[in-house]
């Protein structure tokens, strides 16, 4: 009887512990799979965290190329100039920037084209600073060819304001010129020409046309003066009160009355105390242009014969 009673009282525990070995098991089978799946979630997060990132960034890069090109359009806004040449590659560059503002809206999302886009907005902003300088200096220059104009212009309405006792002195210079040393140059004519087919001149009254002047004139017999060498400048002033020449350096300079200017033609000759007959040709680095031009004739110094000639 008491064997019996104890055997099914043994058998309990031991399924009793099967049962709690099974539940720990399952816990911690559960357990782990917890782990795996926090450990996927937390794996997910980070990603999805780092990719908003990206998106941000990117989207920080695509906002500030825009920005960039939007305020590098109104700095090319405000560049102009009166030379065609560089307003023309300014004007291109405008043009360039639209291109990038269109492209930058349409690749925002892709990193490679923006970082390019950035480059090539870093390079237009290099050239416009190129620009910038160049217009300067044409700026700069203008005003100094302007306030040269005014000082020649204002020189020539005092030139003019003083003929009457220009006239005097003249007159008595060329009394001298008859009693003393100076030659003295007559019949002072002027044409225009041109050369047809390169070989042939041809006499022209249209500015467009006209290559050169040429001056024509007689020396006069004068047995007081000293004969041998003598070199004769053509000045010539132009419409708009510029000495014309043929280069604009030192080499087209020469001394008079006390003062110096440029010539346009010159001429050595051997003075034999002989009337003697002359043609100098007179050549303009600027071309000519239409209006009437003043053609003084020197020599030692001395204006010695005047013309004028208009061009249509």
């Amino acid at each position: 009887m008491d064997t019996a009673t104890t055997e099914p009282e043994n058998k309990k525990p031991e399924k009793e512990d099967r049962r709690n070995r099974f539940l720990i098991i399952i816990i911690i089978v559960l357990l782990l799979l917890i782990g795996i799946l926090g450990w996927q979630y937390w794996t997910v997060h980070e990603t999805v965290i780092e990719k908003i990132k990206i998106v941000e960034v990117d989207k920080y890069k695509t906002d500030s190329l825009t920005n960039d090109l939007i305020g590098l359009q109104a700095q090319y806004a405000t560049l102009k100039t009166n030379n065609k040449d560089i307003q023309a590659q300014v004007d291109s560059k405008k043009d360039t920037i639209t291109m990038l503002m269109q492209q930058a809206a349409k690749y925002r999302n892709d990193p490679y084209i923006i970082a390019q886009l950035k480059k090539e907005t870093a390079t237009l902003r290099t050239i416009m600073q190129g620009f910038v300088h160049t217009i300067d200096s044409l700026n700069t220059l203008n005003q100094k060819l302007t306030v040269e104009r005014n000082v020649a212009v204002k020189s020539l309405d005092q030139e003019k304001q003083n003929t009457s006792q220009l006239k005097k002195e003249k007159g008595e210079l060329q009394d001298k010129i008859v009693q003393g040393s100076l030659l003295q140059a007559s019949a002072v004519t002027a044409q225009g020409i041109f050369l047809r087919f390169g070989k042939k001149e041809v006499t022209t009254e249209k500015a467009r046309k006209a290559e050169k002047l040429k001056v024509q004139f007689s020396i006069a017999a004068n047995r007081i003066a000293q004969s041998g060498n003598k070199t004769l400048y053509i000045r010539v002033i132009s419409p708009d009160a510029k000495e014309l020449s043929k280069t604009a350096d030192e080499a087209s300079i020469f001394s008079f009355e006390g003062t110096k200017g440029f010539y346009s033609g010159t001429e050595t000759i051997d003075y034999t105390n002989q009337e003697m007959s002359l043609s100098v040709n007179c050549e303009s680095n600027i071309g000519f242009i239409a209006g009437k031009y003043i053609i003084k004739i020197y020599a030692d110094g001395a204006e010695i014969g005047e013309t004028t000639l208009s061009l249509k």
